[in-house]
């Protein structure tokens, strides 16, 4: 076997471990939920936000959500488990609708813009 062949391919296999210690040994670095769900429910004699977070992530993570309704600001903390779902409610009374904009923005722990934002008009 001649050396320049011997040389090919003993660097065929070494690309092939690297390529494969990459794919194995270096970990992803994406933690981000992969779905956010927002809707407002018509409730009758109140409206009801719903945002369902979906972690398929391999951490649990702390997050922050932000509730403004015409100004007024609402914020709760909770922590998602890996391969879970947090629904989260918010009740939005008449009495607490002059322009009716409802902003529901979600920020998971550390970061200082929003992961998912949405803005809804209820007309009252």
């Amino acid at each position: 076997m001649s050396k320049l062949r011997l040389v090919f391919l003993l660097s065929l296999f070494i690309l092939a471990g690297v390529f494969i210690a990459t794919l194995y040994l270096v970990p992803s670095g994406t933690s981000y939920p992969e779905s956010r769900r927002a809707q407002i429910i018509d409730a009758g004699d109140e409206w009801i936000l719903q945002y369902d977070i979906d972690n398929n992530g391999e951490r649990d993570i702390n997050y922050t959500i932000q509730v403004t309704i015409d100004g007024v600001v609402y914020t709760d903390s909770t922590l998602v488990k890996p391969g879970k779902t947090y629904s989260y409610i918010h009740h939005i009374y008449p009495e607490q609708l002059a322009e009716g904009k409802v902003t529901v923005a979600l920020y998971e722990e550390g970061q200082v813009e929003p992961v998912d934002q949405a803005t809804y008009y209820i007309d009252n």
